[in-house]
């Protein structure tokens, strides 16, 4: 939850300079406002009465006329003329659009416990209401331990026909720093429309809405991939099961409003390994859109519970079901697949006289912020974990520390726009001499090109145009699988928003095993950082003649970057063409 602390004083008159002073012309800040002394102003003005008000007149809106509000920015502001406030528009939590009161100074209640909204559950569609509640966030913002406070009759609900239940909380005690979450059960029937729920007690307020009736959304379509894999006497038999292997997926969705009921849809399987067959049924439990965000789906197998997915090489896939989901009207297609993997682009070429990239990757759906919804592979190139052998894990799913500090999870680095041709490998010899152009690194194949400049083609600083643009789809030294290449910076930066800002690719969540894996230097080919940065390229050139842009993260923070030597060793993670 966001505190706010204001003070200001706003008057009228303005002098514009790179910041806005209002009667003043020295501005302090990017806003600055004075006081008009009534004995220093002229005389026969309205500013020579010292009745006069002085002050900033926010536009005065009730809470129903701000409802209809859309595409605000945090930190609008408002008199609510319902709550008799100052409020500030706060962003969007648990789907709902926050505003919040300036805290009232010369409430103690109010500066030391605050109160946000925490939600609805249940299903609101106009029928009568099953195990649906309310749910806000009160927390003790001081040191000290509150006892015995009530607040059992605190919430409201804007409709006469429902009731609210908060019994259980005539006593409740917060010590220093804590957060309760209080939930009120609701029952009766609901009116079509929007339906208003108010925190207020004891100086706090809060309050959420959602929409009553058969509710939609735009519901993106999912893939979700088994891996069943046969290969040279190695076999991952892939299973789907109610217990350790049952599938639960995630289905984005943006533009959502109002309510759903539960989904349940059985559908056979396709014939799987030794010619399994069975039903399986995909279950949404009921509940309500928020403005954007995730329907959980589930899978039940039917009959004996257990079905055995066939078994294929590399690169081979079939459907094993296909469910087209309907709520109210709003879309989607989920699709099940068995999936033998993705082999590396020269799983089938020998480097210096073997085969050196058996590798076979996973394609994974990545969902976050803005509706975002890609398929990336689930390993960096070159990683241990991906390569057929006795550390072959296809399905390893590691995150934040756990994939850092296992260098199984790191892979090759790659120098930019190097095809694969072994220099990649950790342990490759380096090299002083330059490849003579961009696409043959003559006698320097497969070894680390080391440099005083940054670059490990001659007169690499002169490229242009096409020559800059290798590692894009479908482009000659594109190491990426075929249907995948190494990313963009724009393709990074949409991955960056939707895990979100600050480091959190360091500890994220959404992209498995992408670890951080450190850099070789270009300069002498040392591997520095490993297991405390992650520096990873995209396909795009940067703004100086021998630099590339990449994506970086560390415990501290995370971003982009656009002047990088090219000559550096850095990890690659592809992502899916046309997605």
């Amino acid at each position: 939850m966001k505190k706010l602390l204001l003070s200001f004083v706003v008057l009228s008159a303005v002098a514009v300079t790179a910041q806005v002073g209002i009667n003043t012309d020295q501005p302090r800040g990017t806003l600055d406002a004075a006081y008009v002394n009534p004995q220093e102003a002229p005389a026969g003005t309205k500013w020579a009465d010292p009745t006069t008000p002085q002050g900033l007149h926010f536009p005065n809106v009730s809470t129903a006329q701000r409802s209809k509000f859309e595409g605000m920015s945090e930190g609008m502001m408002i008199y609510n003329t319902d709550k008799k406030c100052l409020e500030v528009y706060l962003g969007v939590e648990s789907g709902t659009p926050q505003w919040e009161c300036i805290p009232n100074v010369g409430n103690k209640s109010s500066q030391s416990v605050s109160v946000s909204p925490a939600g609805f559950d249940g299903s609101f569609t106009g029928d009568p209401l099953v195990d649906a509640s309310v749910s806000f966030k009160i927390t003790n913002n001081g040191f000290s331990t509150i006892s015995e406070l009530d607040f059992s009759d605190a919430v409201r609900v804007g409709s006469e026909r429902i009731r609210v239940d908060g019994s259980e909380y005539k006593s409740v005690s917060l010590k220093g720093r804590e957060s309760k979450t209080l939930t009120y059960t609701l029952s009766g029937i609901p009116q079509a429309g929007q339906l208003t729920a108010n925190f207020s007690k004891l100086g706090l307020s809060a309050e959420q809405q959602i929409m009553v009736g058969k509710g939609n959304a735009s519901l993106q379509n999912q893939e979700q991939y088994i891996v069943s894999f046969a290969h040279d006497g190695t076999t991952i038999q892939g299973n789907i099961d109610n217990a350790s292997n049952q599938i639960s997926l995630k289905i984005p969705y943006t533009n959502g409003k109002g309510s759903y009921k539960a989904v349940k849809i059985t559908r056979p399987t396709d014939e799987g390994q030794d010619g399994d067959i069975n039903k399986i049924t995909l279950s949404i439990p009921p509940g309500n859109f928020a403005m954007q965000g995730e329907l959980t789906a589930t899978l039940k197998v039917e009959g004996d519970g257990s079905y055995q997915v066939r078994q294929m090489a590399a690169g081979e896939s079939y459907d094993i079901v296909t469910y087209d989901i309907d709520i109210n009207g709003s879309r989607s297609k989920v699709i099940i697949k068995g999936i033998g993997g993705i082999p590396d682009k020269k799983f089938n070429e020998k480097t210096n006289g073997a085969y050196r990239h058996r590798f076979v990757y996973l394609p994974v759906t990545v969902t976050g912020a803005d509706g975002y919804n890609k398929t990336w592979l689930n390993y960096n190139l070159g990683a241990e974990y991906a390569k057929v052998g006795a550390n072959f894990k296809p399905q390893q799913q590691l995150f934040g520390r756990a994939a850092h500090d296992d260098d199984k999870t790191h892979g090759s680095l790659y120098q930019w726009q190097r095809a694969s041709d072994g220099h990649e490998f950790m342990n490759q010899l380096p090299t002083d001499k330059k490849a003579p152009n961009w696409k043959n690194a003559g006698d320097s194949a497969e070894k680390f090109i080391t440099s005083n400049d940054g670059n490990w083609v001659a007169n690499g600083e002169r490229a242009r145009g096409l020559d800059l643009e290798l590692w894009r789809s479908g482009k000659d030294n594109n190491p990426c699988p075929s249907g995948y290449h190494v990313p963009t910076i724009e393709e990074w930066k949409e991955l960056l928003n939707a895990v979100g800002s600050n480091n959190k690719m360091w500890s994220q969540n959404k992209l498995p095993n992408l670890a951080a894996a450190g850099y070789r230097s270009y300069y002498n080919g040392l591997l520095i950082y490993n297991g405390s940065l992650g520096r990873y390229w995209s396909s795009s050139a940067g703004n100086s003649s021998r630099g590339a842009h990449y994506m970086y993260f560390s415990s501290d923070s995370s971003g982009t970057s656009a002047n990088y030597y090219r000559g550096h060793g850095r990890g690659v993670r592809c992502i899916k063409d046309n997605n």
